[in-house]
Order: C-alpha cells, then sequence, then structure tokens
C-alpha cells in the first residue's frame, strides 16, 4: 500500500528543488488544521512553470505526494518457536509436540524450508480458513489446551477421568455434527481455491473397471483421476511415466491398462499398473519403497499414512514400482538377482536394443546386438522358477555356433553370460566371459551372481 504524505512546505519559488534530497525528503508531523482553512499546493512532480496552485486567500504553502512504500509479512515461524508457542498455550507435552509438528508435515499442511521454518501449504491454508468457516474453535488453540488441562487434573487427582472423556465426547459429538451439516462451505472453499481436477491433464491410461479413461494430473505430485468414479490414483515419484497402449494388468479382477516408469540413468524401465500400485497385496512382497512393517492391528493404519504419503507426493521411488511376485513382473522374469534380493526383467521396451534390468538395484544387462527378438516363454527353469528366452539372430550374426534361435535360462546360462555387457551405477563394465563377467572381483556372472553355478 502506498503512503500519503502531505508536508508543510515553506520555502516558494525554484529554490525549493535545490538541496530536497526528494526521495530522502524529511517527513513532518502534520500541522495543526481547523475548518475553512485553504492551502496551496506545491507538486514537486510538475513542470516549473506550473508548480504553484493559486489558491484564494490562502497564505500557506504545502507539498502533495503520494509515496509508495510496501510492508512486509511476518516471517514464519521455525520449529522452535512453534513449541514455544504451542508450551504457552498448553498444546501438547513434552513427549507429543514433536509428534504434532510431524504429522503436519507429514500431511503436506506444511513444508520445512531453510532456517528450519514451517511454511503452511496451500493445502494448509485453504483447510484452516475452512475450519474457521464452519467453526473457529476446531483451529485455534483454546479448545485443544482445555483438553490438556483436563488431562492435567485427571492425573493430579483433581478431576475424574470418566467424567472429563464423557463431556469431551458430547461436545465433539455436537461439533462433528454441526461441521457435518455445514460442510458444504468447505467443498465451496475448496472449488474456488484449488483447480477441478477434471479440468486439467489430459486421457493417459484406462480405468479396468469403468473403461473410461484416467486423466494424467501432473502435479505435484502426479497422480491419475477418473472423472467418473471421482477416484484419484497416486502414482511414483521420482521418474518418468509414459503410456504404453494396449497391454492389460494380468491380476485378476484388476485389468487396468498399463503405463511405463523408468527411473535412472541410463534409465531402467518396469510396467506400472495404477491400481495395483495403489492396492498392493501382501503376497507380492514387500512394497516398493516401504522401509516401515506395520505392527499387528495397525495394518489398516499404515494403509491409510502410505496412501496420504503418497497423494501428498511423499514417496520416491527409485525402483521397480510393483512387488516381485506381482503376476506383471513375475511374467517377465528371467533371472534371479541375488546381490539386490530382486530379479531381472526384460525391458518392456522390448528392442531392437534388448536388455535386462534389476528390480531392486541400478543394474541393466546389456544383451548382444546381433540378437534380432527375444520372446519370453510359458516354459520356467524347473528350480529358479524363471522364464526361459527365446532368441533369435540375425542372419548370419549367430555368436553361438551360427544357431540362428537358441533357447535360455540366463540364470544358469554361462555361454549367454559371457556375450552380455553389464552396467552397474556408474560403472560402465564389459563381460570377459564366463562367471566374471561382471568385473566384480569373484562375484558370479548376471543371474547367477554369487553361488548360482550351473546346474548338474
Amino acid at each position: 500500500p502506498g503512503f500519503l504524505a502531505i508536508v508543510l512546505y515553506k520555502q516558494y519559488g525554484d529554490e525549493a528543488d535545490e538541496g530536497n534530497g526528494g526521495d530522502d525528503e524529511e517527513e513532518k508531523a502534520l500541522p495543526p488544521f481547523a475548518e475553512g482553512d485553504q492551502f496551496g499546493l506545491f507538486f514537486a512532480g510538475s513542470a516549473k512553470s506550473g508548480k504553484v496552485c493559486v489558491s484564494p486567500a490562502s497564505d500557506k504553502w504545502a507539498t502533495l505526494d503520494v509515496k509508495e512504500k510496501m510492508t512486509t509479512p511476518p516471517t514464519y515461524l521455525t520449529e522452535s518457536e512453534l513449541i514455544s508457542k504451542m508450551e504457552k498455550h498448553g498444546i501438547g507435552t513434552d513427549a507429543s509436540i514433536s509428534t504434532h509438528i510431524e504429522n503436519i508435515m507429514k500431511r503436506n499442511y506444511v513444508e520445512l524450508i531453510s532456517g528450519r521454518k514451517l511454511k503452511p501449504s496451500r493445502l494448509g491454508l485453504v483447510l484452516a480458513q475452512g475450519y474457521h468457516l464452519i467453526d473457529s474453535s476446531l483451529v485455534l488453540p483454546q479448545i485443544r489446551a482445555d483438553i490438556e488441562l483436563e488431562c492435567n487434573k485427571i492425573a493430579k487427582g483433581l478431576a475424574d477421568r470418566d467424567d472429563v472423556v464423557k463431556k469431551a465426547i458430547e461436545m465433539f459429538s455436537a461439533k462433528f455434527l454441526y461441521f457435518a451439516e455445514n460442510v458444504n462451505k468447505m467443498d465451496i472453499l475448496f472449488g474456488s481455491s484449488f483447480a477441478q481436477l477434471q479440468d486439467v491433464g489430459k486421457p493417459f491410461t484406462r480405468c479396468g473397471f469403468t473403461r473410461r479413461y484416467l486423466q494424467f494430473i501432473t502435479g505435484p505430485p502426479p497422480r491419475l483421476y477418473n472423472k467418473t468414479t471421482e477416484q484419484v490414483y497416486s502414482l511414483p515419484i521420482g521418474g518418468e511415466l509414459k503410456q504404453w497402449t494396449g497391454r492389460h494388468c494380468p491380476v485378476v479382477g484388476c485389468n487396468f491398462e498399463l503405463c511405463l516408469y523408468s527411473v535412472g540413468a541410463p534409465a531402467r524401465t518396469f510396467p506400472l499398473c495404477p491400481n495395483c500400485f495403489n492396492n498392493p497385496r501382501p503376497e507380492w512382497g514387500p512394497v516398493p519403497g516401504e522401509n516401515a512393517v506395520a505392527k499387528p492391528g495397525e495394518e489398516d493404519d499404515e494403509a491409510k499414512e502410505r496412501s496420504i504419503r503418497r497423494l501428498a507426493g511423499k514417496n520416491i521411488c527409485r525402483e521397480c514400482p510393483h512387488g516381485d511376485k506381482h503376476p506383471l513382473i513375475e511374467d517377465m522374469t528371467v533371472s534371479p538377482d541375488p546381490d539386490s534380493g530382486g530379479v531381472l526383467i526384460l525391458d518392456p521396451h522390448l528392442g531392437p536394443k534388448w536388455r535386462l534390468v534389476s528390480t531392486r538395484e541400478p543394474t541393466i544387462v546389456h544383451l548382444p546386438k546381433s540378437i534380432d527378438k527375444v520372446t519370453i516363454l510359458d516354459k520356467k527353469d524347473e528350480v529358479l522358477g524363471c522364464h526361459m528366452m527365446s532368441i533369435e539372430f540375425k542372419d548370419g550374426e549367430s555368436p553361438i555356433d551360427g544357431k540362428k534361435k537358441y533357447v535360455s535360462c540366463f540364470a544358469i546360462d554361462e555361454v549367454l553370460q559371457g556375450l552380455v555387457r553389464v552396467h552397474h551405477g556408474d560403472e560402465r563394465l564389459k563381460a570377459s566371459g564366463g562367471r566374471g563377467g561382471r568385473g566384480r572381483g569373484d562375484r558370479g556372472g548376471c543371474g547367477g551372481r554369487g553361488g548360482r553355478g550351473s546346474r548338474r
């Protein structure tokens, strides 16, 4: 906002400009005014020939300027300042305050910026405004402080636990019912503050339930949105998503159209089912990117927290987005990968540069350039359980006894392992042949790597 400055002018004429530093002009207190007083105004910015606006019977002169200045908002609270305010208002205990702060960051209500400051997110601001609009007590500190005070009274024997619990339940039940009746106010606020998902994004892949296209919302965080059911599907963070038209998830009852997820440099590419990524099953193996194991009886809570983290864009996935036992991954598995505990699958780009990629490590196995086509067979190795590969070489370029076609179980095929080139992490190495092909000391070649050896 601008500030209007009226400064009493003491001199008349061109000399007024001299030594009067313009922007550095001293501001003085307003003189006493009486109703009916008249002042001649001197406009410092106008031409010299018209500096003075003569006002009849005026013996006083003043300048009238508009000075533009900007107010500055208060800085964001640091963690320590927020803790001090919570303690001041009696919110939380020494043991629970840190958990409260962690929760608002986890749910994307605030973000931690440089200086350990907590910057409210757009979601957090709109949510707080919505609560204020419906029931301010839900966001003001007093109600929480009152609850904490009653708990302290219970601990000191000054209040009965059952009475305090009963009173709290009655109060929050009434607030819940009132909030539910007026929740449309919150919807209006969110609708005016955020773009409607159906108005953004582009058709990306088909839903397996409605057969309608899901809209790809680039985010952040990236997600897919079904206009028909209003269902939102979070997507993995940290890689690049591409369409993979015409292929569907093999999981019974799913049938979602698949897309591709690429991570790393050089990129490793994996198939991705949006539905299965959001609804992983225990039988598919550990959830990629999730190290924590839910305690018995807390599986539902952990699933909700995982969903919140994903929708908030907090989960970075630098590996295959599905477990190794997912049918989609099992159908492409050609070898175990003991070094990472994962498996090697055929790159879904399917040529012309044929290669295998590890689901859990930045490992790429480049197959010989003389290969024209690779087909994963339904037949599996009886011991390892991985699929056999049918390989067709280009005319006259077969490195295996001139064979045009060759069937291989890569995990135990020393001949094929001796022909591959391996890229592991930032190291680009060429296989020197046999089990030492990875160039990693005495470790085995790709597939067997470390003790599989050839089966007798």
